[in-house]
């Protein structure tokens, strides 16, 4: 079970029937594990604050503030049981409720996230999460991020305070009752979006290889491009192209014309991912380094190379990742929101 940043008392919605994928507030026999991690992350926070006291501008999480804020006007109040039990009661959570009923059988008939698995419901939301933060959001989704993991709060802090600081530090021009209902309802489309694309059976196996492949992965480096690269050719299907030339051609026109100018200029682009990820493949680290410099050569000419940071070559894999993260997104969007598998720039 996972919690995402949307706030208040909400009647149990299904944004996935073919998933049996449930939105709804945190269970009640829940609760009382959740409120005990939020009373950890605040004993963490006070060590932090006398820890780095005078050294960072990090302050103690105040309950009473977070009630009042303006950005949770109508969905926070003081109730008798506490500040914490009032956040923990507004709390909104997404996870399989109706497992026996989903594809989910498909893959596993006995459950739906194995214990020593991400979470099916985290790895649904990082795709959400994936697709509306690399600039392929044609539906204007609003940003969510996954506030809590029962899976991962096991083995890792948590951040469900942090998290909602961070939404205290936005000034939302609109009710925050209606804010929020705009992520219910942008979750609610991407469920339908989903849907959609799995009425094709077989995309089922596509999407869950897809989920599991982007789920959890922050590390902007060569296997990064490597899983990257490998996921764009199997969507638009590398096999239907007699040689590699033609599948460069085919990937350039996923990459905005105005980032690289002219259609030359991105299917140099691909092209020169194409040679770096079959360095890679074939262990040539020689000659990754050769690639890698002559890719920085042509589209990091007037980069700024902070080396207290990064190494060149992981500012280079870096900016290479980043390209491939939108250029992937856009893509999967094609992909998913119109149901099939993409050729030639367009969808069966």
């Amino acid at each position: 079970m996972i919690v995402v940043n949307i706030f208040g008392e909400i009647e149990p919605i299904v944004i996935s029937k073919k998933l049996g994928i449930m939105l709804s507030n945190h269970p009640q026999d829940w609760q009382e594990g959740l409120i005990e991690t939020m009373e950890e992350e605040i004993h963490h926070r006070e060590y932090d604050v006398k820890k780095y006291n005078g050294l960072a501008n990090i302050e103690q999480y105040n309950l009473k503030k977070i009630v009042e804020h303006k950005n949770f006007s109508g969905i926070l109040g003081l109730r008798s049981e506490g500040y914490l039990k009032e956040i923990a009661n507004k709390l909104i959570c997404i996870s399989v409720e109706d497992f026996e009923n989903s594809m989910l059988q498909k893959k596993n008939p006995y459950i739906d996230s194995p214990t020593c698995e991400i979470e099916f419901a985290e790895k649904w939301i990082n795709l959400y999460e994936f697709l509306t933060k690399n600039d392929c959001n044609k539906r204007n989704w609003m940003p969510l991020t996954c506030m809590y993991s029962s899976e991962k709060s096991l083995f890792e802090q948590t951040n469900i305070f942090r998290t909602i600081y961070a939404e205290m530090s936005f000034d939302i021009k609109m009710d925050p009752i209606d804010f929020n209902q705009s992520k219910i309802d942008s979750l609610i489309d991407y469920g339908k979006t989903i849907d959609s694309f799995l009425e094709k059976e077989e995309n089922f196996y596509m999407l869950d290889y897809i989920l599991t492949a982007i789920a959890d992965d922050s590390n902007y480096n060569a296997y990064h491009l490597f899983k990257n690269y490998s996921l764009i050719e199997m969507i638009l299907g590398k096999e239907d192209f007699n040689d590699s030339i033609k599948f460069d051609e085919k990937l350039a026109l996923f990459i905005k014309l105005d980032r690289y100018v002219n259609n030359e200029k991105n299917e140099l682009f691909a092209k020169m991912i194409r040679q770096i990820r079959n360095k890679i493949a074939h262990g040539d680290f020689l000659g990754v380094r050769k690639k890698l410099e002559e890719y920085a050569a042509h589209f990091m000419k007037n980069y700024y190379f902070d080396y207290f940071e990064y190494s060149r070559e992981n500012w280079i894999y870096l900016n290479i990742c980043c390209e491939l993260d939108r250029i992937l997104a856009d893509i999967l969007w094609k992909a998913i929101s119109e149901g099939s598998r993409v050729r030639n720039g367009e969808l069966l």
